[in-house]
């Protein structure tokens, strides 16, 4: 799922969520019945038929997350898709992000919000194009004697070669 909506937004919610399944080659069977759950999961029942570029960002990003997981894969790669919605809808979508998970899908989530950084089982924290750490929030924590991630972040990235 890229950091950009990347949905159709001349398409329904319904139609950009069969396009994207049959893309991936669910059946007609097989769309229907995960569309329908995913409708009931996220509230959307009343937007089935509405155009994409009505909804607000929020149920956008939800949307494009179900897109991308419909299928069930085994891995998703989400691109800082928490940026520009609200606190609220934040947490919501970390909610799906959770259920994909104990699902047994495994999730990465890129992001600038080191306070989401808390909600990953490991996290990597990249410096100059390299990792310069890896463990879980609470690891790093440790090791580098900080109260929050943004204290790790600021502690690893402090030698940081800034280019122009």
């Amino acid at each position: 799922m890229s950091q950009k909506f990347s949905l159709y937004e001349n398409l329904t919610v319904w139609e950009n969520l069969r396009l994207f399944a049959t893309i991936y080659g669910m059946s007609s069977t097989e769309i229907k019945d995960k569309a329908d759950a995913a409708f009931g999961t996220l509230g959307m029942e009343g937007l089935r038929n509405v155009l994409v570029k009505e909804i607000p960002l929020g149920w956008k990003q939800k949307l494009a997350f179900t897109a991308a997981t419909l299928h069930s894969p085994d891995i998703v790669f989400l691109d800082e898709p928490t940026g520009g919605v609200d606190p609220a809808t934040r947490r919501k979508f970390w909610e799906m992000i959770y259920r994909a998970s104990s699902e047994g899908m495994t999730v990465f989530v890129t992001t600038h919000y080191l306070d989401e950084a808390e909600y990953c089982h490991r996290v990597s924290i990249m410096v100059d194009g390299r990792i310069k750490a890896l463990d879980t929030p609470a690891g790093l924590k440790r090791k580098y004697e900080a109260a929050t991630m943004d204290e790790v972040f600021r502690i690893v990235a402090r030698d940081a070669q800034r280019g122009d």
